[in-house]
């Protein structure tokens, strides 16, 4: 046991965790910004059709490789497979910023980047959700999570301003260098200071298409896999639809104004970093029941926003941001501790493709709910759905 101690030393020494939290989120940095510049850039070359193609186009190709990203994760050293897909992002954006430099932006260039943005991502997402389980301890993952999840919440305070003020002085060429700058940060670290301590446990399967369906197959054999995956989706496609559109609705139809739904968002923000902080420090025996115990709470509160007056909205947009920043740590922690390591890489892909796949389909859904039954109803269905969905996946995972 004294060997377990000296290779995993704790969080907040340990120099290899640190380096990747921090390349991590100045990475993300880097990536906000770019969305930034990347959706002001599309809104002067085209029209709202072409810029809203341009901001969605990169969903398809991350849906249709993310389950093969997923394998691959399983078959090939992440590690090397993350810094690949970095120097893969590199080379798109010194291309783009040396296109952008001669002939000026357009729409078929915008559009170019995001798809092969979207390809990298299905390869490098299913990767990366293998690190955790080889870099801590099982006890430690949690305030991993936790860590990760702040780190991340700060970036994007830092990243979406600089990206409007590089566009704005720059231009979309400067937010592409700024871009590629922040991934070979993260290259760097992996290749030099992010070492994985535990080694990768590699699938069976005698090819990719075999690996895919052995993972769909460990998820119908592992009732606490399935459960959680299950969970996730239900967080994913419930929450989403609510914070996207019902809350832009509820805002609208009650003439509260774009500054307050700028400061309902800042007020989840804040407290998301607030639940994270203290998820650092809970350790509940069974994380993975406790945060869909928590997450009971936000369901409550994705409901209340359709039903409540403005100051019960701030009130329930700080509940939903709390329980996320509580909850999702917990949950991810769990995730990272029930999942088989030979299947990491395909679950995280199976679970990320709510959000690529499925996500479109339950924002439509949703808002065609709310224009049949009105905000409210619409909210109190989903909120009642997501909180069943919680209290189901805590009973079974007693």
């Amino acid at each position: 046991m004294s060997t377990a101690v000296e290779v995993f030393p704790p969080l907040r020494r340990d120099r290899r965790v640190q380096g990747w939290i921090f390349s991590s989120a100045l990475s993300e940095v880097g990536d906000v910004a770019w969305y930034v510049g990347l959706a002001w850039s599309a809104a002067q070359v085209t029209s709202p059709a072409g810029a809203g193609l341009v901001m969605g186009v990169g969903a398809l190709p991350r849906a249709l490789m993310l389950l093969y990203g997923g394998a691959l994760a399983d078959r090939l050293d992440a590690r090397r497979t993350m810094i690949l897909a970095n120097l893969g992002r590199i080379v798109v954006l010194a291309s783009a910023a040396v296109v952008t430099a001669l002939q000026g932006v357009s729409l078929a260039l915008l559009l170019v980047v995001a798809v092969l943005f979207g390809a990298s991502d299905a390869i490098y997402s299913p990767a990366a959700g293998t690190m955790p389980r080889r870099m801590v301890r099982p006890e430690d993952l949690v305030s991993l999570a936790a860590s990760k999840q702040l780190a991340s919440r700060l970036a994007v305070f830092v990243g979406a301003p600089l990206g409007g003020f590089l566009v704005a002085h720059g231009g979309i060429a400067s937010v592409m260098v700024v871009n590629a700058v922040s991934f070979a940060v993260i290259a760097l670290a992996l290749a030099f200071v992010v070492r994985p301590r535990v080694p990768q446990v590699a699938s069976a399967g005698t090819s990719v298409r075999a690996d895919l369906r052995d993972g769909f197959g460990y998820l119908r054999r592992d009732l606490k896999a399935r459960t959680l995956v299950i969970a996730f989706f239900g967080l994913n496609l419930c929450v989403g639809p609510v914070l996207a559109v019902g809350l832009v609705q509820r805002t609208s139809q009650a003439g509260w104004g774009a500054g307050a739904l700028g400061l309902f968002q800042a007020c989840s923000g804040i407290c998301a970093a607030i639940g994270a902080l203290l998820a650092m420090r809970w350790r509940p025996a069974n994380s993975a029941r406790a945060g869909m115990l928590v997450l009971i709470l936000q369901a409550a509160g994705c409901a209340a926003i359709g039903l409540m007056p403005r100051a019960g909205v701030f009130v329930a947009m700080g509940v939903i941001g709390f329980t996320a920043g509580l909850a999702s740590a917990q949950l991810s922690g769990a995730f990272q501790r029930t999942i088989d390591p030979a299947y990491l890489g395909r679950a995280s892909s199976i679970v990320s493709l709510s959000d690529e796949a499925l996500m479109p389909v339950a924002m439509v859904g949703f808002g065609l709910l709310v224009s049949l039954a009105g905000i409210g109803v619409a909210c109190g269905l989903l909120g009642a759905g997501f909180g069943l969905l919680m209290v189901y996946s805590a009973a079974r995972l007693r």
